[in-house]
């Protein structure tokens, strides 16, 4: 049915009322989308991460740095314990002299020094002269006295003056004494084989025999070292340079 024009003239505001209540009503809506609007942007996350792998860069650094400092701590106990190993032995050797030289002294005071027995037992060698006795406890006073370079020329001069005095193997022991004290290790080594090989049946072979384990050890030759201080052990079980040599072999097990 057709409305006459002039009545579609008064109807016209009321259907553009009703249609922008129902517009306004539309786009007020929370769930409706908002017609012309852009699309929404893609909000950036904190940079999180980042700072996440600074942090655990940061700790990889400074547990790499405890471990340095673990490792130094570690070479310096090992250190420690070595020194403290030496200075034992050191002092354990120096008492063990100290008190052999009293009973020399002593000896050589009272007279009591006597001849070594040689390999040949048909050949004794002669009894020690006043002489020479003076001459030994000259290079023994030297030794005293921390005078070493004039003590090792006083060995040197005694075994070559008197050749065939029973303190010859003594004499030959202290030089090699003296060359220790001196870091002279070859010579040392030389003197004390003479003890060993020259003079088997002297006193001071279980002493020579446990200062050429230590000269191997000066050497680094540990292996050897502790063959020959196995060998003092077995062969001269009852010595004070036996004990010696057990003290030397547990330290190297430590």
């Amino acid at each position: 049915m057709s409305i006459p024009f002039r009545n579609a003239l008064k109807v016209l505001p009321l259907m553009a009322a009703s249609f922008s209540l129902q517009a306004a009503t539309l786009f007020t809506d929370e769930n409706a989308p908002v017609l012309g609007a852009e699309p929404p942007v893609a909000v950036q996350p904190a940079p999180q991460n980042t700072a996440n792998a600074q942090l655990l860069l940061q700790i990889q650094q400074l547990q790499q740095e405890m471990q340095m400092l673990r490792n130094v701590v570690e070479q310096q106990q090992q250190m420690i314990s070595q020194l403290q190993k030496d200075g034992r032995d050191r002092y354990l050797d120096a008492d063990r002299r100290l008190s052999d030289l009293s009973k020399q002294v002593s000896d050589l005071r009272d007279n009591k020094v006597v001849a070594s027995e040689p390999d040949d037992s048909s050949s004794v060698l002669p009894v020690v002269s006043g002489t020479a006795k003076e001459a030994y406890q000259s290079a023994y006073a030297l030794v005293k006295q921390q005078k070493f370079d004039q003590a090792i020329s006083a060995y040197q001069g005694f075994i070559k003056n008197y050749p065939d005095s029973s303190l010859l193997p003594n004499a030959y022991y202290w030089l090699g004494e003296l060359y220790m004290v001196k870091n002279l290790t070859q010579e040392a080594e030389r003197v004390f084989l003479t003890v060993v090989e020259t003079y088997p049946k002297s006193r001071k072979v279980p002493d020579a025999s446990y200062k050429l384990g230590l000269v191997y050890a000066r050497y680094g030759q540990m292996d050897k070292a502790k063959a020959q201080m196995n060998e003092v052990k077995k062969q001269f079980p009852k010595s004070t340079a036996s004990k010696l040599a057990d003290q030397f072999l547990d330290a190297q097990q430590k």
